[in-house]
């Protein structure tokens, strides 16, 4: 023991460190924006018929989002005007425990979280893994994560979360909760 087993033991934890997998936090972020904009054009379609006749108009901002790692970043929000009220769809960010990121439309009678889930998803998993010091971290699982097949889904309000799949009955539930129809 002594020295030697400590600069043994440095020399492994460098090893790991290199070893282990960067993020591309840039990467992460420029994923994210593409869902965002994926989310915005199907919002789009669903209000398609609306805006064509007159009931309906929505317009674009720019909102600055900081996150952890990523940095700051500028993301779109879009206004939705609906007779006397005023929506907006507001992104939250992607660095988040359980999505890949979240959009929350807001309005006057409250908000419905719109998040970025795997679509065979019903709701949220947590699982946990515990190992003692000294021992070998369980491998990363970031792979299942990158397989998963990624979709729009509403949540349901706390405790019993449940994640509905966005639709276009879904999202003008959605509307009209928001609004108090």
């Amino acid at each position: 023991m002594g020295k030697k087993d400590f600069d043994d033991f440095l020399n492994k934890q460098a090893q790991e460190k290199n070893a282990g997998k960067q993020t591309d936090w840039d990467a992460k972020r420029d994923e994210w924006i593409e869902y965002l904009d994926q989310f915005y054009k199907t919002v789009e379609q669903f209000l398609s018929e609306y805006v064509e006749n007159g009931k309906i108009s929505y317009k674009y901002s720019e909102k600055k989002i900081i996150e952890d790692y990523i940095g700051e970043y500028s993301a779109k929000v879009i206004q939705i005007e609906l007779g006397p009220h005023t929506i907006k769809l507001e992104p939250v960010g992607t660095n988040l425990i359980g999505a890949k990121g979240r959009v929350d439309l807001i309005g006057a009678n409250g908000k419905v979280k719109f998040v970025l889930v795997d679509k065979t998803s019903s709701g949220p998993r947590i699982k946990m893994t515990v190992w003692v010091n000294g021992e070998k971290p369980p491998e990363d699982r970031e792979e299942e994560k990158k397989d998963a097949e990624w979709g729009w889904k509403i949540a349901t309000p706390p405790p019993g979360i449940q994640y509905i799949d966005l639709e276009q009955d879904t999202f003008f539930d959605a509307l009209m909760e928001v609004v108090g129809g």
